[in-house]
């Protein structure tokens, strides 16, 4: 999509809207709302862990749902926000050094996207490979019992990223969101109570 398309889109986009009048620094902000509303996870977390965390739309709203939540962020983009229960780090996640931090997260979220290319399949793959990574530190920062939401767009990788998360999870659910555009390929993908391997 050419950036002047993408501009006419985000100006006529109803969540786009309802964003900036909220005060939610991204239309994001209501994808993470309706997978609360469905799933119940911010409401039961303590700790959070979030990949790809700029702007902070994710975060405003973990702290909405769940005032005593403490959040680490990661994000080569600057977060937005800042609040003392954020612990924020501005580097790449696949150069970080994830034994500074403690094993404690109940909760994990990626919304996390590569630059896209405007070629479907190639984007998937991008995507997709962010996810098989992040999927790789679960066992460094997740404890038993945890839940961890991913972003994915569908394609080819998706079976396997599934097969991944069933043996790691007891139970693994794709949601779309009203909020997500209609001719996007975004899902989300919850899998809950981490076995702990």
């Amino acid at each position: 999509m050419k950036s002047k398309d993408w501009l006419n889109r985000q100006k006529k986009d109803y969540f786009v809207k309802k964003a900036k009048k909220e005060g939610y620094l991204s239309r994001a902000a209501y994808k993470l709302i309706e997978i609360e509303n469905k799933f119940k996870i911010l409401k039961k977390s303590s700790k959070l862990f979030e990949f790809g965390a700029a702007p902070g739309g994710w975060s405003q709203v973990a702290l909405e749902m769940n005032p005593r939540i403490q959040i680490t962020a990661i994000d080569l983009l600057e977060l937005k926000i800042k609040h003392p229960q954020i612990k924020f780090y501005n580097e790449d996640f696949l150069k970080f050094n994830y034994q500074k931090i403690e094993r404690n997260f109940d909760t994990i979220l990626s919304d996390i996207a590569p630059n896209t290319t405007g070629h479907q399949s190639t984007d998937h793959l991008r995507l997709s490979s962010m996810i098989f990574d992040i999927i790789e530190v679960l066992d460094q920062l997740m404890i038993t019992g945890g839940v961890f939401v991913t972003k994915i767009w569908k394609g080819s990788e998706e079976k396997e990223i599934i097969k991944i998360l069933k043996y790691k999870f007891n139970k693994v659910s794709y949601f779309k969101p009203d909020s997500s555009r209609k001719d996007s390929v975004e899902i989300f993908i919850i899998a809950e109570n981490y076995k702990s391997l």
